[in-house]
């Protein structure tokens, strides 16, 4: 009979593919996985965070000091990523850009910075985002006028 309903197919033009799969019964469904409850994940090691929103938890800052210039001092922004420790402690600070005379005291200014911790879901995270340090132009000092 299965000749037959092969040979009636091919002879209509259609052909028909049928398959079956036998399930061994000691395995899973596929879904299984789809069916894990999620308040088992385990949290992220380390999030991202956008600069203006840590700047937020920032508790404690060193100002950076200007190295020492021969014969003018400079001004800028050194933007740097940085690495904050689940504990709100700085663990690194890497130059991005900016003033490449400005950097060792950007970086060395930034690894002294304590932010609040950051916690996803209660458990405490690293945060991966980037620091501005901006170095204010000079204030020029007027000379002095006589008023006599």
């Amino acid at each position: 009979m299965c000749s037959e309903i092969a040979a009636c197919a091919l002879a209509m033009g259609m052909l028909i593919a049928v398959s079956v799969f036998a399930q061994d019964p000691r395995t899973k469904p596929d879904n299984a996985s789809q069916t894990a409850p999620t308040a088992q994940a385990q949290p992220p090691h380390r999030i991202r965070v956008k600069e203006v929103v840590q700047k937020a938890k920032l508790v404690h800052t060193v100002s950076p000091l200007y190295p020492p210039l021969t014969d003018k001092r400079v001004d800028g922004t050194v933007v740097l990523h940085v690495v904050i420790g689940k504990n709100g402690a700085v663990h690194s600070a890497r130059y991005v850009s900016g003033p490449t005379n400005l950097m060792n005291s950007a970086v060395k200014a930034v690894l002294q910075w304590r932010y609040e911790p950051t916690l996803v879901n209660g458990v405490g995270v690293e945060v991966d985002t980037t620091v501005s340090v901006v170095f204010p132009s000079p204030v020029k000092q007027e000379p002095p006028t006589a008023n006599n």
